[in-house]
């Protein structure tokens, strides 16, 4: 992928994973930020206690079968809350495979019909409110190499069709805020130290949210763009993505 064009079907987001990230804390968060233990805590969250897998299963043992593994009973499924299956799905170690795809969003999608707590995840009506809820509380600015990942899934989930499509109108105008405010700051950061960020790469899946978010509307200025390639699907140069976005902010005023 050029530096110019943002290809939907193309995300390499790997090389970023392991990027450590500055540490000062931003006022606008104030007693809403979430330091990175907070980020990845599980305190207090009923995930279901897979067994760990032994050294020898992990080498012997199919993927298919180590799926299977990885299903949660339907009785205990129903019974969790939206947020513990965003954590679940999160601290699963099979949820790593992801990693192996040269598209982290083509390896989420594969990923959905092979454990049962993502559409169970994905059809909540309130997830798209509870993925809000923690977007306000990420300060990019100050996410460490050990919660890192951790973000990289919940901007993944963030940035699915149906979750984007099952928020209100409210959700989608916090969503968008949060969003663009993390866009912006990983620009900034892109400038300071690009070994460790580079635009828009690092925020590809942001990007892709905000394609989503105009597709659900049918925002016109964004569909005439997507008429202009119509061999290359979801194919719009970053800036323009950029641009639709804020013209989509502004379009109640």
């Amino acid at each position: 992928m050029s530096v110019k064009y943002l290809k939907i079907t193309m995300f390499l987001l790997m090389f970023v994973v392991i990027g450590t990230f500055g540490c000062n804390k931003s006022n606008e968060y104030n007693d809403d930020y979430w330091s990175c233990e907070q980020l990845i805590d599980t305190y207090g969250l009923e995930l279901y206690p897979f067994v760990p897998f032994t050294d020898e299963e992990w080498r012997a043992m199919s993927y298919d079968y180590k799926v299977e593994r990885r299903q949660i009973p339907q009785d205990y499924l129903h019974k969790m809350t939206t947020k513990e299956l965003l954590y679940q799905y999160a601290n699963t170690d099979l949820s790593q495979s992801i990693f192996l795809f040269n598209s982290l969003y083509f390896g989420f999608r594969a990923s959905i019909n092979q454990f049962n707590m993502l559409p169970e995840l994905l059809n909540r009506p309130d997830a798209g409110k509870v993925i809000v809820e923690i977007l306000k509380k990420v300060d990019i600015t100050r996410i460490e190499k050990d919660c890192y990942q951790w973000y990289c899934f919940l901007q993944m989930i963030a940035a699915q069709p149906e979750i984007i499509n099952g928020m209100t109108d409210a959700d989608i105008d916090k969503y968008i805020f949060y969003q663009k405010r993390c866009h912006d700051a990983i620009q900034e950061l892109s400038t300071i130290n690009n070994e460790r960020w580079a635009y828009p790469r690092s925020a590809e899946l942001i990007l892709i949210g905000f394609c989503n978010v105009m597709i659900r509307y049918e925002f016109k200025p964004f569909k005439q763009l997507l008429e202009l390639n119509p061999n290359c699907e979801y194919c719009v140069s970053y800036d323009l993505i950029i641009d639709c976005i804020e013209k989509f902010i502004i379009r109640k005023k």
